[in-house]
């Protein structure tokens, strides 16, 4: 089973060289992923600095001690000593895989994650890669580096880890780690897909604007082959002491139709016959078109073309991003009005990945 970290040893996500086993029954405390919420930002005050030769310099005696404590460290999971390894931490020391999410929290925790590795398997080693300590006060500092885990069956993992010790009672202890795992050697970034060049637009968006409010949800499909946009558009109720549309009593001025609310499915991806961006959009009223997407700088120009009872109509949209989270829609007519999100300024109301 393949660790995701060398000092927290948190996250089972998986095997090395292709293993797999059941996740061990770790006293762990999940964190579920959720939408990033934004809200407006507040008024702050930001205090003078230190100088910077007063904030990073640690004494050599400090970073000695604190890279004895990480040899000890070391010495103590090579012996697969669980107990010895946990205290190492506080009380209240806490570990956090950056990849899952995944938080271990307290040095009882920390125990039983450890005994968990060294009874799968029994060959566990690790090494610790100092990169820097830096001091934050006499009896904090922060240590950064990289971490190494070595399995039985000669598969690895490697992590990046920013941790926080702290003095307590003459000895110095883990108080939070943060890492995140570094890709398999041999392994490289995945390529960019031309679909990524579109992922600013996911998460929620919200507009009310004048007689009409729009809500835009945008999200990736099952292994990101596809961006969805579910958008809902409700016109705004009228006053009641005016005519409803098409009264009789003011022929010719009010349409027939009625424009009530009404919910647009739009699927994004690549089309690599045009080698191009295209959308297809679906109402609810059962009408749908197809659109091809060209980008200019920070905006993107959508040519709409109607399909079915809509053929032969056609529209143009440009959508232009607004710093990170705002968006303004504009058309070059109202054809096709009913089957596209209304012309309008969008707010970025939470983001998701």
């Amino acid at each position: 089973m393949r660790w995701t970290s060398l000092l927290a040893v948190v996250v089972m996500a998986g095997c090395s060289a292709g293993k797999t086993a059941e996740r061990l029954p770790v006293a762990a405390r999940p964190a579920v992923p959720v939408p990033q919420v934004i809200s407006p930002p507040r008024p702050f005050r930001v205090a003078a600095a230190a100088p910077v030769a007063a904030r990073s310099a640690v004494a050599g005696d400090v970073a000695t001690e604190i890279r004895a404590m990480l040899d000890g460290y070391l010495r103590d999971f090579n012996r697969h000593d669980s107990v010895a390894v946990a205290s190492h931490w506080s009380d209240r020391g806490e570990s956090v895989d950056l990849a899952s999410g995944e938080v271990t929290a307290g040095r009882a925790a920390v125990h039983d994650v450890f005994a968990a590795l060294f009874a799968t398997d029994a060959d566990a080693t690790i090494d610790i890669d100092v990169a820097s300590v830096r001091s934050v006060r006499h009896d904090v500092a922060v240590v950064d580096g990289q971490t190494r885990l070595g399995f039985t069956d000669g598969g690895s993992a490697a992590s990046r880890f920013s941790a926080v010790v702290v003095k307590q009672d003459g000895r110095w202890l883990l108080e939070s780690l943060r890492e995140s795992p570094l890709p398999a050697a041999g392994t490289t970034a995945a390529a960019a897909q031309p679909l990524d060049e579109l992922a600013w637009l996911l998460g929620a968006w919200e507009d009310v604007g004048e007689g009409v409010t729009a809500s835009t949800q945008c999200f990736w499909s099952a292994g990101r082959a596809f961006i969805v946009r579910s958008h809902a558009v409700r016109p705004e109720r009228a006053p009641e002491n005016l005519p409803t549309a098409g009264d009789t009593r003011i022929p010719g001025l009010l349409p027939t139709d009625d424009s009530g609310p009404r919910e647009l499915t739009e699927i994004i991806g690549w089309d690599p016959e045009r080698q191009a961006l295209r959308s297809w959009i679906f109402t609810s009223t059962g009408r749908f078109a197809e659109a091809t997407w060209t980008k200019a700088g920070d905006a993107w120009t959508v040519r709409v073309e109607g399909r079915g009872r809509d053929e032969g109509s056609g529209c143009e949209c440009t959508l232009e991003r607004i710093g990170v989270d705002g968006l303004v829609v504009r058309c070059s007519s109202e054809v096709l009005a009913e089957l596209l999100p209304p012309p309008c300024e969008f707010t970025r109301t939470a983001r998701s990945q």
